[in-house]
């Protein structure tokens, strides 16, 4: 059997016949426990760490390892971008690969030591490029999902201070993303980190870097017009003018810079037609209007970097602006530190709403607060009774929160 043309599957409850099933042992629930349910669903075989005697197994020391050996086989671009920063990464992998021929990309937000290798295994068909985005959450996520393959470039968008928890200083959580230097042959590096501008000075690599008031491709200006966003860029000292065809904040424009840095390191053509309207992941800054009020949505997740941006996007947008917030999970003990300048950045609009309940969210307490609530109903109603026509609303926390629950209740309700 050929495994690299074998189907992988890492969920019995969506197991397709003729897949293989890896039985993976997560802190919550242990694959091997729903092997059986999976053989009885149509899988051939198991990948499992131990023999459970079903005849149908393959036996390994870590499935893990087995599935990164095995996606490591399976990639054969000529060139792999990999993308790691605490914010943006989707994004700018989405605009890597719009604008390279030829490209395969990670499915989604499969960032990680598992999903990664997934998407490569299941969805890789010989694409010249390959742009892969790797999330760091712990030390060593770099160092493992490098071994599928070191970046031909490497990129690092940002250091935030995302998952901050499971590390022992923001110093730590910046060492870990900055390896992506070490293991790249060439690197597009944020120009305004003045820690990233010395490390990529010293490893002398092929480097391009992105900002607004330093690197080879800048973010002169921008502005919002009648939906749309007008953007003027400086690459290599050559001025580009855009059209957006929606609303993009600073860290999507800076997002985009970085991909322009991508594709003058590999000295390819900046095929600008085909980023009139970048794709943006559902949650994430999605700007809409209902009766009279504009809604921005960017629930999917949050750090302190993106809802900087969030409400330096909302500054430049006409009307009263309010935001619906929960907290920035996974801080550890920055918790409290990290919600106070939460709440500082949240000074800067006309009124907040706080949904509490949630670790963290009693630390968000900026003086403009107009009403909070552990209750998601009870906050929704709060928020569809004061919102009004010309009003700019945001809806913005951490994944595990589900702010988008409020978001729906609130629409459906004004």
């Amino acid at each position: 059997m050929d495994l690299l043309k074998e189907k992988f599957c890492i969920d019995s409850r969506r197991v397709e016949k003729g897949c293989i099933f890896v039985a993976i042992k997560g802190s919550r629930f242990d694959g091997h426990d729903f092997v059986p349910e999976a053989l009885e669903k149509g899988a051939k075989l198991a990948v499992v760490e131990r023999p459970l005697g079903t005849g149908k197994e393959i036996v390994v020391d870590d499935v893990i390892d087995f599935m990164i050996e095995l996606a490591s086989k399976k990639l054969k671009a000529e060139i792999v971008i990999g993308i790691t920063g605490s914010s943006g990464k989707t994004f700018t992998k989405d605009l890597v690969a719009d604008m390279l021929p030829n490209s395969f990309r990670s499915s989604g937000n499969m960032n990680t030591e598992i999903g990664l290798p997934l998407s490569i295994l299941n969805e890789y068909d010989g694409q010249e490029f390959a742009v892969l985005e790797m999330g760091v959450s712990k030390k060593g996520d770099l160092e493992r999902l490098c071994r599928i393959r070191k970046p031909d470039v490497g990129v690092v968008l940002n250091v935030g201070r995302q998952h901050l928890g499971f590390f022992e200083s923001e110093e730590e959580l910046f060492e870990e993303k900055a390896r992506m230097f070490e293991y790249s042959r060439m690197v597009v590096y944020n120009a305004e980190d003045e820690r990233m501008r010395k490390r990529v000075e010293v490893l002398g690599k092929p480097a391009k870097g992105f900002g607004e008031k330093k690197g080879e491709c800048r973010l002169v200006d921008w502005r919002y017009s009648f939906g749309k966003t007008e953007v003027v860029y400086e690459v290599e000292g050559s001025p580009v003018y855009l059209k957006l065809l929606d609303l993009y904040h600073r860290g999507h424009l800076l997002n985009l810079a970085a991909a322009l840095c991508v594709l003058r390191l590999l000295d390819l053509p900046l095929d600008l037609e085909k980023i009139i309207r970048p794709k943006k992941e559902k949650g994430r800054f999605n700007v809409f209007e209902r009766k009279g009020v504009t809604f921005i949505d960017d629930t999917y997740n949050a750090s302190l970097l993106s809802f900087k941006t969030a409400i330096e996007a909302m500054e430049k947008m006409e009307g009263r602006k309010i935001a619906v917030v929960g907290p920035i999970l996974e801080q550890g003990v920055f918790s409290k530190e990290t919600h106070e300048k939460l709440s500082e950045i949240l000074e800067r609009i006309d009124g907040v709403f706080v949904l509490d309940g949630y670790e963290g969210s009693e630390y968000i307490n900026p003086s403009n607060t107009l009403g909070r609530s552990d209750s998601k109903e009870e906050l929704a109603e709060m928020v569809s009774r004061y919102l009004g026509k010309g009003d700019i609303a945001l809806f913005k926390a951490s994944r595990g929160v589900k702010m988008e629950e409020v978001l729906e209740r609130v629409i459906e309700w004004i």
